[in-house]
């Protein structure tokens, strides 16, 4: 007699780890969409295959540059200050998710570059200023950085900067330290916040890092997190800057917490990408690993984890964005 053969039934294909589980993404515009699918596989397939290296050699993949600007996102900071932040916000958001879900040194890098030197102009720097450093700011062709943090000042400096500026004729002259300043020690504008001398109050100038006498800078070593981000120790020692590079609109520490406004709670929504990546990692490997002949992913001890990350990624990107909307009010 013939025996059938036992069909064993092979198990469907899963679907990819997917951390936007409300679809929050379809809430945007289909144009919107296309440019974060952009980044997705610019950070899938350019940053996550070499990142890991950097980090061990705590160096700047300069080699990511060249696909990074042909992403053409750095204007997005110059567009979302331009229309309504209730319009633009959750789109800058989705876009530091996009970066940190796979790194967020690079995520950072383009924050400090994009957010707070390029907010700094647009916010503070007069049309001729903007029409000058923006263009080439937003196509990357020159990177900025964001001079505020002073070594031994920490988060006093609207009351304690020791940065000082003091005005000769058409130049000032800038004396003072900063330090833990991210992309300062390549890049080739920074925005520095020194206190005038003469009237007490914070102004904003644009240094150019590598033509300015007086300007240096030494790399900061031996870090623990974001070690692909290049953070410096910048001196700034009878630094002469030109009356042309202070940022005409900015008269007191006022206008640098404009610039915070827009910019600081992009650092919520790079921590809640941060958890994302961290949930498709997790689950992908609980799909992956086997014990007791059973993927991990089918016992409950495990699901309960899952489930509670999916539950606060889900919650911060909700809350996050409600509140986002309402903090950009505020700012106006």
């Amino acid at each position: 007699m013939a025996t059938e053969r036992k069909q064993i039934k092979q198990p469907k294909p899963l679907p990819a780890p997917n951390s936007d589980f409300y679809d929050v993404r379809s809430t945007l515009s289909t144009e919107e969409q296309d440019i974060l699918k952009q980044v997705r596989e610019f950070a899938e397939t350019k940053v996550a295959p070499i990142i890991g290296k950097y980090w061990l050699e705590d160096a700047f993949p300069f080699e990511l540059l060249p696909a990074f600007k042909e992403l053409n996102i750095g204007g997005i900071v110059d567009q979302g200050l331009r229309r309504p932040w209730e319009e633009s916000s959750r789109f800058w958001a989705s876009l530091q998710m996009e970066l940190a879900r796979v790194d967020p040194s690079i995520s950072t890098f383009f924050g400090v570059h994009a957010g707070l030197a390029m907010g700094s102009i647009y916010l503070g720097g007069s049309e001729e200023q903007k029409q000058k450093w923006l263009p080439p700011m937003i196509s990357l062709e020159k990177i900025g950085c964001f001079g505020l943090t002073e070594p031994l000042v920490g988060s006093g400096t609207s009351a304690g900067m020791t940065t000082t500026a003091k005005r000769e004729g058409d130049t000032w002259v800038l004396n003072g330290e900063k330090k833990w300043i991210g992309n300062s020690p390549w890049c080739d504008i920074s925005i520095i916040w020194a206190r005038d001398v003469d009237d007490n109050q914070v102004k904003g100038f644009i240094v150019e890092n590598k033509t300015t006498p007086g300007f240096s800078v030494e790399k900061i070593t031996d870090k623990m997190a974001l070690k692909v981000v290049q953070n410096g120790h910048i001196t700034l020692k009878d630094c002469r800057v030109p009356e042309a590079n202070r940022l005409q609109g900015d008269m007191s520490f006022r206008d640098t917490a404009r610039v915070l406004k827009v910019t600081r709670y992009a650092v919520a929504w790079m921590s809640t990408g941060c958890q994302m990546g961290a949930y498709e990692h997790a689950l992908k490997y609980a799909q992956e690993r086997l014990q007791f002949g059973r993927p991990i992913a089918s016992f409950q001890m495990i699901q309960d984890l899952l489930a509670r990350m999916i539950s606060n990624i889900t919650a911060c990107q909700c809350h996050g964005d409600a509140h986002g909307a309402t903090v950009r009010r505020k700012a106006s």
